[in-house]
């Protein structure tokens, strides 16, 4: 018996929905997987990026997670001996990464972080990085002070003058070349990769030694990152001390 042309019409389109369907879970998958036509991965990643600047190169290796992240390990000096140990963190930090940045022909080693925002397609990249130079000093400023008097000797009296030297200002300083950035970036996706590049600033921070007292000097310069999702899981990183230089100065009171 033949079907009524539109009974068949309606037959070949419900089997080619349901077929059309089938299709799309068994090689679709999940958004963000290698076969989806979804347009967004987890928040939860590590990633592998690129910056680049004038006089500047270097690579950023992090984390991004809306959990507490994955376990890290602390770098804790000891401010008397210099010396450092790791601690153990249950707990992780949001985002964790490493930097090493190379500048003016100097190599910075430091921390990165990303925070990811799927839905939106952005990404905000931070970083900072150091060269610890004389590290941690102080510098005692001494003025001279003059005393009068007066001494008797066999009746004769005679005016006297003396002087010293005493300590009138204290200043500490921390010494260390220091580099900091923050892009933010737009992410594409490309599957299986996820992909993201942006433009942001860095600033490179010093102390400049001219005169009885260093001064801190900085320049800010444009940078630009790109890079890769490596993988959907927060990876652990090692947290570095890194340290800006500083100057801090203290009147003492002379008796």
């Amino acid at each position: 018996m033949k079907l009524p042309y539109s009974l068949l019409f309606t037959t070949l389109t419900l089997s080619f929905a349901l077929s059309t369907s089938s299709e799309s879970l068994a090689f679709g998958g999940p958004p963000g997987g290698p076969f989806s036509n979804g347009n967004y991965f987890p928040n939860d990643g590590t990633f592998s990026a690129v910056v680049r600047g004038e006089n500047l190169t270097g690579t950023l290796q992090f984390s991004t997670t809306e959990g507490a992240g994955a376990p890290v390990q602390l770098q804790i000096e000891d401010p008397d001996t210099g010396s450092t140990t790791l601690l153990d963190t249950a707990s992780g930090q949001g985002s964790t990464g490493v930097a090493t940045i190379y500048f003016d022909g100097d190599s910075f080693k430091g921390n990165s972080q990303g925070s990811l925002n799927s839905e939106a397609s952005t990404m905000t990249i931070n970083f900072q990085a150091d060269i610890q130079g004389q590290g941690e000093q102080e510098i005692l400023v001494q003025t001279p002070v003059t005393t009068f008097g007066t001494s008797t000797t066999n009746g004769t009296v005679t005016n006297t003058t003396s002087t010293s030297f005493q300590t009138t200002r204290q200043i500490l300083y921390f010494d260390s070349l220091y580099l900091n950035g923050s892009v933010e970036c737009q992410t594409s996706n490309v599957f299986p990769n996820q992909k993201f590049e942006g433009d942001g600033e860095a600033e490179f921070q010093r102390l400049v030694f001219t005169g009885n007292t260093p001064f801190l000097d900085a320049v800010s310069f444009p940078i630009s990152v790109s890079g890769v999702r490596l993988s959907n899981t927060a990876s652990s990183f090692n947290v570095s001390n890194v340290q800006a230089p500083s100057v801090n100065e203290f009147s003492v009171l002379v008796p």
